[in-house]
């Protein structure tokens, strides 16, 4: 079966030219499908125009909290009306209160519209959360998630603020960090986590597990790999269950994919 990176950003100008061989080479090591995040405004088209020229790419859209100053006046329809006249998904998008003087009044009132936008049109939400876990809970006991689902990517948490967002209705995103072994944090929280709520991706072209390198989707079958081992569980049944993951989060999605 073939493996789906859950969240990757291929736009980004640090392949460059090289992107070709990047999906070559994931191609070459089973990764076929690709969700692709766009984290800010200034690259949606880019992104939609990727899923449109590249076989098993998966396009998400969204306003990242990193980049509140890009985005323009009225960005929200500019991709409300992305979103219904594609099979786009939301994300990334999220709450990020550990970065220095970090506005959690503006981060909250950019990320609202597109809960909102995810609930009305019913597309997965891929989700940025770092020292926020509380306010994340909060919107999802107020809103409510897209019954398509939500996903934390990167899971940062501990385990028993996974076992929380599983309680929510979340889905959990591991990503290559789980691949070094001194980070006994999140490999706790990843055996807190039920297969049917288990996604896994690489962030591409960050979070490499190889210091100094880019990371690529090829990474993800290591990755695998390595939470085979973890989980002691078998790589086909890891494999089967993942893709009935994917299928339920981004299935919806999958007509965009050539």
């Amino acid at each position: 079966m073939p493996l789906t990176d859950t969240h990757c950003h291929l736009q980004d100008s640090r392949y460059g030219d090289s992107l070709p061989e990047v999906l070559d080479r994931a191609r070459g090591a089973g990764v076929t499908r690709f969700v692709c995040c766009c984290a800010s405004e200034k690259r949606w088209d880019d992104v939609l125009s990727l899923a449109i020229r590249e076989n098993g790419v998966i396009p998400m859209l969204g306003q990242h909290p990193w980049y509140l100053d890009h985005a323009t006046q009225g960005w929200e329809r500019r991709l409300f009306k992305l979103l219904q006249t594609t099979a786009a998904g939301v994300g990334e998008c999220g709450l990020d209160f550990a970065i220095p003087d970090a506005n959690r009044a503006r981060q909250m009132a950019v990320l609202m519209p597109q809960w909102q936008m995810a609930l009305e049109l019913n597309r997965p939400m891929s989700l940025h959360c770092r020292k926020a876990f509380d306010a994340m809970f909060g919107l999802a006991n107020e809103l409510g998630l897209p019954s398509k689902g939500a996903v934390i990517h990167a899971f940062s948490g501990s385990a028993e603020q996974a076992m929380v967002a599983i309680r929510h209705g979340f889905y959990i995103s591991f990503c290559c960090s789980l691949m070094n072994p001194k980070n006994k944090r999140i490999r706790k929280a990843l055996l807190s986590v039920p297969l049917e709520r288990l996604l896994l991706e690489t962030d591409s072209p960050d979070i490499s597990p190889v210091k100094d390198q880019l990371n690529e989707p090829s990474n993800l079958a290591h990755l695998f790999k390595a939470v085979t081992e973890l989980l002691e569980t078998t790589p086909e049944k890891l494999e089967k269950q993942l893709q009935d993951n994917t299928g339920r989060v981004f299935g919806t999605l999958l007509n965009f994919v050539s």
